[in-house]
């Protein structure tokens, strides 16, 4: 990995696991639930799985930043 970037590698092992564990959780959730509280379990576990990508690139962008200081 160049020093001067982001990891990438780690941001995109990082994006695959969320993706993974978010598609999962909203299977389970659609053969558990029905109606609206399927629409809200899908919403939320969908805003715990951006809101982890969020951070998973903050992790990944942090070594770039410990690298330049």
């Amino acid at each position: 990995m160049s020093d001067s970037a982001v990891d990438t590698g780690r941001f995109a092992r990082t994006l695959t696991l969320i993706v993974f564990v978010t598609a999962v959780f909203t299977i389970i959730a659609s053969l558990r639930l029905d109606g609206v509280l399927l629409q809200i379990g899908v919403l939320a576990i969908g805003a715990v799985g951006f809101i982890t990508a969020i951070i998973g690139f903050l992790v990944a962008a942090s070594q770039f930043y410990d690298a330049t200081a």
